[in-house]
């Protein structure tokens, strides 16, 4: 059942908020220095002996604007840093590749997990899944194309 008190908006419909002013600019770029504390960065935007500093700091990251603001952001940071998932996941791949070619097993193999890691397949090994069930026991049978027996 669609509320009627919130208009409804297309694809199309670009929704335009008011700027944002030079304290809420500020307190935006702050919660991205403070690690996403908002205390820490409303403290660090509007003095550290403002009163009810977390209260206030989730107000402001209820704007719109001010949430756009950090994704534009963070956005902005990890294209800076030139670091992707994909691209992360090709580059171990790469890795875990020269190391089999060149004999290096205990490398590939180290690459080869973290590639998993990177993508969340052993939290749910180690701690059981998600219904924190036992954890499950997996074998890895290591076997070489060239053994005759394959």
């Amino acid at each position: 059942m669609m509320n009627p008190a919130v208009p409804a908006t297309t694809e199309e419909e670009i929704l335009e908020y008011p700027p944002l002013t030079q304290a809420e600019d500020t307190f935006a770029l702050a919660v991205i220095e403070c690690g996403g504390n908002i205390n820490s960065a409303y403290k660090m935007t509007f003095g550290a002996d403002s009163p009810f500093p977390l209260a206030r700091g989730k107000e402001l990251l209820n704007k719109p604007q001010i949430a756009l603001r950090i994704k534009e952001i963070t956005d902005k940071i990890q294209d800076a840093s030139l670091i992707s998932l994909g691209a992360h996941l090709y580059e171990l791949a790469d890795i875990r590749d020269l190391a089999k070619t060149s004999g290096q097993l205990k490398v590939a193999l180290s690459a080869e997990r973290t590639r998993g890691e990177v993508v969340g397949l052993y939290d749910n090994f180690e701690s059981g899944g998600k219904n924190n069930a036992a954890p499950t026991n997996i074998q890895i049978n290591l076997v070489s194309k060239f053994d005759a027996n394959i």
